[in-house]
């Protein structure tokens, strides 16, 4: 009977895209749900959909003398919190990524914290995962344009840590971004410097959750 009542319910929706004169193929596309990219590390969610994930994102990034680089691993851990929580919450996904101010509070706390054990991290969060990422390297600027032109780059070394299985951790994964992309540049009179890189951080923070929630495939193809 089930198959009978999806048939009907099919043709009832042919017969309305007939009535108004509409592209039945065309107007299915809209009603059929968004394809989905899978993360492309390591997808937080848990398959039991009632258990709450609790993350940690612990950013970590060499002493930089350029004045826009300055607290950038707090910028970004800000922003991937950002996307991370939206995202999941778009997929009906109980994932919580524990407030990056109170991890700033716990490293003002403990300065040696760059020497730290990411599980000892997790473990005094209580997470079930940490997200470690050390910035290898940033730039705003295209290369032999006295720094007029600004186009982003990146490269990252993401690690996710298992807290209660730290054997089942994932390997590490080399992350990159550049915004805009090769075809285009940002002219640095139409944005200043501490702007671009605003825009650019919160571009690399996308696609960095990408690799751990599930998107819209279109996302997934923008680099823009």
């Amino acid at each position: 009977m089930k198959g009978w009542h999806r048939r009907g319910f099919l043709l009832g929706l042919c017969s309305a895209a007939l009535v108004a004169g509409c592209n039945f193929p065309a107007n299915m596309y809209f009603l059929m749900p968004e394809s989905k990219e899978p993360a492309g590390y390591k997808r937080l969610a848990s398959e039991d959909k009632k258990k709450e994930v609790k993350v940690v994102i612990w950013t970590y990034a060499p002493l930089e003398t350029r004045e826009e680089f300055v607290q950038v691993d707090r910028q970004l851990a800000e922003a991937l919190a950002k996307q991370i929580n939206e995202m999941s919450k778009e997929n009906s996904e109980k994932v919580t990524v524990i407030p990056p101010r109170k991890v700033e509070v716990y490293k003002n706390q403990h300065p040696d914290w760059a020497s730290l054990d990411p599980e000892q991290i997790g473990r005094y969060f209580e997470a079930d995962y940490v997200i470690n990422v050390e910035i290898d390297r940033l730039s705003l600027y295209e290369p032999q344009t006295h720094e007029t032109l600004l186009r982003g780059r990146g490269q990252f070394l993401v690690k996710l840590v298992d807290v209660k299985h730290p054997d089942e951790s994932p390997s590490p994964k080399r992350f990159t971004d550049t915004y805009p992309n090769e075809a285009r540049f940002v002219d640095g009179s139409d944005m200043d410097r501490f702007g671009f890189r605003d825009v650019f951080l919160d571009h690399a923070a996308k696609h960095m959750a990408f690799l751990f929630v599930d998107h819209p495939r279109r996302d997934s193809k923008l680099n823009d």
